[in-house]
């Protein structure tokens, strides 16, 4: 699932933000670098590791991800909203937390990372691209909470999920 590497193993929870910015009816993703030791050319949304200062604002933490990944500020995106949280008990290694943002462009650019490749995408195409197992799930579940609720005023969906043998991520349960 999104974010899982490899760490040492006193580390008991890691944290992480991913952000979907729309704009129009193109979604930005990631393409991740071959150089990547976690997911190399695989897809996800926009984010990284929430650090430990900033657990009291998750908000904050996925922000700061995306001015890094794409130099996209606050004052450029609408309505950015932490949708959905996400726990995954991996096979081995850490559990991992997941906080889902969403945001909409006000102006359209084509963003640098050095991260990996950026690339506005429509639902369309997304099936044919090879997206990381959780992300494949969330990603329908955020867009119909931005269709639903625009500005994101509803509260976090809460989801837990589990890896199976093989890497997999099993559906992903949401109370």
């Amino acid at each position: 699932c999104a974010g899982m590497n490899a760490r040492s193993p006193d580390h008991a929870l890691e944290a992480y933000s991913v952000t979907v910015v729309s704009f129009e009816e193109r979604y930005l993703l990631l393409e991740r670098s071959a150089s990547k030791a976690f997911a190399p050319l695989r897809w996800t949304g926009v984010g990284g590791r929430v650090e430990l200062d900033e657990f009291d604002s998750l908000r904050g933490s996925a922000l700061r991800e995306l001015a890094e990944e794409t130099g996209f500020v606050e004052d450029e995106i609408d309505n950015f909203a932490l949708r959905r949280a996400l726990l995954v008990a991996p096979v081995d290694g850490p559990l991992t937390f997941i906080v889902y943002c969403t945001a909409r462009l006000r102006a359209w650019s084509r963003p640098e990372c050095t991260e990996g490749t950026l690339h506005w995408m429509t639902r369309d195409e997304m099936p044919s691209i090879d997206i990381i197992e959780d992300t494949r799930q969330v990603l329908p579940a955020l867009f119909e909470d931005q269709l639903r609720d625009a500005t994101g005023d509803e509260p976090v969906r809460i989801g837990i999920a589990r890896h199976l043998a093989g890497g997999a991520c099993a559906p992903i349960l949401w109370l």
